[in-house]
């Protein structure tokens, strides 16, 4: 019954703003968008740079980005990341719930809502990581399912990666992250050892290939959700990204033939070099050794630290072996559908693996070093209000 009245509100909203929404890129509203969106995300945040724009929402037509007019102004705005997630032999149509934002003197009135319940319309599952407080209040009422914090973890690499200006920042902290970083540097000195007795070939990625695809396809087929990633979209999301040469690519190659890969990119936080683990595709027998080859290119690479956020045991089991330390916050990750007999299986949190690569968090981590960069100078994740490091 609480459902089904969640849902005939949700619907009233959507039915009162529907005829005010518009999904068309480049927008035909293209200033008043624009000026919303320096108002909501920033002066120089990437949702206003129309290269990216067309990576996201053109390139990949199932991805959508709506805003609503009225009165001569847009007023707001949500995004979507379409993925397809298949359960048993069945495929789904999802999508990441990403950018939404509402003028202030519109809030309250159930625009909100009506931006969601256009996703709700067009996809069976929606997902959401790193949500606002004030969407987090929302999503909870409209019935979202909130299945707690995504993993995340920090593996310290050289005392240059100690913020002295965290809100946190104290002798003991410090204490604490030298202690770290002490341990860390000796299983660093193993591993390295073990590395250079044992050698593993690594080669990099240039497109993502058929062969990559049946390789996930044999990695992921024991998943209970399992989230559709091609060939096609790999090259989408990592080879052409705006910007490309953020990520790095790279195959674990046995007897000539991949048998695992992930994906990482440098960035700057803070004034700090950081290396981020966007992906790591690899059966169990696999992940130490490319986790020890991804700590091996940071030391080259000479970045204060590492970091991971997402949601996989393996994953995370290998990392904290690796003296990765969890760290004391993560994204939310929430979850709806409309089916009601999905629910049970997407609300386990052990179901689902995820990356902070899959929804929009790395888009803030890497917008200094895209091409946006170039056309914004002064571009900062931080004026978002979300950098996942």
């Amino acid at each position: 019954m609480i459902r089904s009245r969640q849902i005939a509100i949700i619907e009233k909203y959507y039915q009162n703003f529907k005829d005010s929404l518009y999904d068309d890129v480049p927008a035909i509203h293209s200033e008043k968008l624009l000026e919303f969106q320096k108002t909501s995300f920033g002066e120089y945040a990437y949702q206003q740079n129309e290269i990216f724009n067309r990576w996201a929402y053109k390139v990949r037509p199932g991805n959508k980005r709506y805003y609503c007019v009225q009165n001569e102004q847009v007023v707001g705005q949500q995004s979507a990341i379409n993925i397809q997630i298949r359960l048993d032999s069945e495929v789904f149509n999802a999508a990441w719930a990403v950018d939404l934002r509402i003028r202030p003197e519109w809030k309250m009135k159930g625009l909100g809502v009506a931006l969601v319940g256009q996703l709700i319309h067009e996809y069976d599952v929606l997902l959401g990581f790193g949500v606002s407080d004030d969407a987090y209040k929302m999503f909870v009422r409209q019935g979202w399912l909130d299945l707690g914090l995504i993993d995340a973890l920090v593996k310290p690499l050289s005392m240059a990666g100690y913020n002295d200006k965290a809100p946190n920042a104290s002798f003991i902290a410090w204490f604490k992250y030298c202690a770290a970083l002490f341990v860390s540097t000796l299983s660093n000195y193993y591993r390295g050892m073990v590395h250079f007795i044992l050698p593993n070939e690594f080669r990099k990625i240039g497109r993502f290939t058929q062969e990559h695809e049946k390789l996930i396809n044999n990695i992921c087929s024991a998943d209970v959700i399992q989230i559709n990633k091609n060939k096609d979209y790999y090259n989408w999301r990592f080879i052409d990204f705006p910007g490309s040469g953020k990520y790095e690519n790279y195959e674990l190659v046995k007897n000539a033939t991949p048998v695992a890969f992930f994906s990482i990119a440098k960035a700057t936080y803070e004034h700090m070099n950081v290396l981020a683990i966007s992906e790591i595709q690899a059966k169990k027998s696999d992940l130490g050794i490319i986790v020890d080859e991804i700590v091996r290119m940071a030391l080259v690479k000479k970045v204060s630290k590492i970091t991971y956020s997402g949601l996989d045991h393996e994953v995370l089991r290998v990392l904290k072996s690796r003296f990765f330390y969890s760290r004391p916050y993560g994204e939310r990750f929430l979850v709806f559908t409309k089916r009601s007999e999905l629910k049970s299986i997407i609300m386990d949190k052990r179901n689902w693996k995820i990356s902070s690569s899959d929804s929009d968090a790395e888009y803030y981590l890497l917008h200094n070093n895209s091409l946006s960069h170039n056309e914004y100078p002064d571009s900062n994740p931080q004026k978002n209000g979300r950098c996942p490091v």
